[in-house]
């Protein structure tokens, strides 16, 4: 993925120092967001959701944006795209909203994109920028028609947690059972990425995890493992709390359940 330059607010004085002293050759530090944009093409706001209102507006109104050049991707969860065309007053083909996890930092996470890019030849010769293939660049990318599309897509990102608090559980089982923590730890991070890397390979293909769950040995350990958990509805605790972060991104609630009986 090449770019010339990238330029970010000082807003956060220790990361803007850290990627300028990181990639000194791209990277320029401006004192507003007002500079960053008239120094650039594609505009990503990566702010919080109470300050996007006061951002957009400030910038509309000190008239900064170029229609025919900006792009502008926002990272905010709670941004909605009719939201940011009118706050912004560019075209709806050059505003998008992008949700990611921070293993795209690496090139191998898988971004979501709302609405889905301009990949048509006219678009592509009138300057309107193929976001979808900067983001595949960066590991991946899946379209999304709509909010409610997004919204479904967005409560798999809300799963990094509940990930890393099994893999937690696991060291500290293994811990009371006597292991050194530090083995623990490594053993349970390198094992959980072999399993990963196993369910990546071919994952474009819908059946690939019925296929992983049905090679597993016949009466071995991973299928009664399986079994022990779907018999104390593991699984339905896992749909209960995805139904909860879906409530919660569509301003249905607070994402809390209600307590147990």
């Amino acid at each position: 993925l090449a770019l010339s330059s990238i330029g970010v607010t000082r807003r956060s004085e220790s990361r803007s120092s850290k990627l300028k002293e990181d990639f000194s050759e791209v990277v320029t530090v401006y004192d507003s967001a007002e500079e960053v944009v008239m120094n650039s093409d594609i505009v990503f706001l990566c702010v919080l959701p109470q300050q996007v209102d006061g951002v957009l507006g400030e910038l509309k109104e000190k008239g900064v944006w170029r229609n025919e050049e900006h792009t502008l991707i926002s990272l905010v969860s709670t941004s909605k795209v009719d939201d940011l065309i009118q706050k912004s007053g560019l075209p709806e083909s050059r505003v998008y909203k992008m949700i990611c996890l921070p293993a795209i930092a690496k090139r191998e996470g898988c971004a979501l994109l709302q609405p889905a890019s301009n990949t048509n030849d006219d678009s592509t010769s009138s300057g309107i920028i193929n976001v979808k293939s900067m983001l595949d660049a960066l590991g991946g990318c899946v379209e999304c028609a709509d909010d409610d599309s997004m919204n479904t897509l967005m409560v798999t990102t809300a799963m990094m947690g509940p990930v890393y608090g099994v893999m937690r559980n696991n060291r500290e089982w293994l811990v009371k059972q006597g292991v050194s923590p530090e083995d623990a730890s490594y053993f349970v991070g390198r094992s959980y990425l072999s399993m990963v890397q196993d369910a990546e390979r071919d994952c474009r293909n819908p059946k690939r995890f019925d296929a992983l769950i049905e090679e597993q040995t016949p009466g071995g350990l991973n299928e009664q493992s399986l079994g022990n958990l779907k018999k104390q509805d593991t699984f339905g605790s896992y749909d209960r709390a995805m139904d909860a972060v879906l409530s919660r991104l569509q301003g249905e609630s607070d994402g809390s359940l209600p307590p147990t009986p």
